[in-house]
């Protein structure tokens, strides 16, 4: 059953990381470097190093990505309109609506789903997910106080787009590291995605016990407690559901591997990624609709990801 094989071992992890930081202490910065800069890039080196995916396909997920990115977009600035929301709240929306936890989340998903195969495409729909969210976010940095120049080199002081373009060039020329050295690296990268279940967990946690502050926001006019959680909420609610339905209707114009299909369409339906706070409180846009967004597609997606597994399983 798939509540049973896929959705309680992934709820089981970020539990244990949820009360680790509740009783064991705060250690989640310390985890966050270690999966940024080495678990994380050896997962992504491991996967373009071992995979012999096509430019053609990479950019197939790319404009998959940007346009189902587009369409949530459009979405969360739309009703964020027509809810009389301000500029900063209808960025604050999008930062919900938008951003995808497809890697802590998502690539446990779709391997325990789809096996090996489930999850050298997740890998690889991180690639396409990472570039679009970071454009992304260069795009909110210049409507906030980051200049687009700073957050453009901050991207690229990130070693994961270094660990991916590495493992691809060298699988070109034919310059891998030895077969020794490639195991280490490959055991490296799967240690990537329990420590990310653990670190969800702490972040979630992190969230709920309010550590976030609420920060100044770019816009002066007071934002009644209830109204922002409503826009939250609102929010959750778009990021699974419209990006499901946007996915179901953008597959059917993309020719691809069953599998890789059926990874695009979960990973499509993915909750808010942890890191969208980070935009938020780093733009002054309204953090805490983005905090209440992180939590509800979070809650939400049990069930709906049970659901569309239980329908491509």
């Amino acid at each position: 059953m798939v509540i049973t094989d896929v959705i309680l071992p992934i709820v089981f992890i970020v539990l244990l990381g949820f009360l680790l930081r509740r009783f064991g202490g705060k250690y989640e910065h310390a985890f966050s470097k270690t999966q940024l800069y080495i678990l994380g890039p050896a997962l992504l080196f491991s996967v373009m190093a071992r995979n012999d995916t096509g430019y053609g396909l990479i950019l197939q997920l790319l404009i998959y990505v940007i346009i189902l990115s587009a369409g949530l977009l459009l979405l969360t600035q739309g009703i964020g309109k027509l809810a009389g929301g301000g500029r900063v709240e209808r960025n604050a929306m999008s930062l919900a609506g938008v951003f995808t936890n497809s890697g802590f989340y998502g690539i446990p998903v779709c391997m325990l789903a789809f096996g090996e195969e489930g999850l050298k495409w997740a890998a690889l729909y991180i690639v396409a997910s990472s570039t679009v969210q970071s454009t992304l976010g260069i795009f909110l940095a210049s409507a906030g106080k980051q200049k687009a120049t700073a957050a453009l080199a901050t991207v690229f002081k990130v070693p994961l787009i270094w660990a991916l373009i590495a493992g691809r060039v060298l699988a070109d020329v034919n310059l891998l590291p030895p077969e020794p050295f490639m195991e280490m690296i490959d055991l490296l990268g799967r240690s990537a995605i329990p420590l990310g279940l653990l670190l969800l967990g702490m972040q979630l946690e992190r969230i709920i016990s309010g550590d976030d502050e609420e920060t100044e926001c770019a816009e002066p006019a007071p934002v009644s407690s209830q109204r922002l959680v409503g826009l939250g909420i609102t929010s959750g609610v778009i990021k699974i559901f419209g990006g499901l339905g946007i996915a179901l209707v953008l597959l059917r114009f993309f020719d691809v591997d069953p599998v890789l299909r059926n990874v695009m369409l979960v990973q499509s339906a993915m909750p808010t990624a942890v890191n969208a706070v980070v935009y938020a409180t780093e733009f002054d846009c309204r953090p805490r609709i983005v905090t209440i967004g992180i939590l509800s597609s979070t809650i939400i997606s049990v069930g709906s990801i049970t659901m569309i597994l239980s329908f491509l399983i």
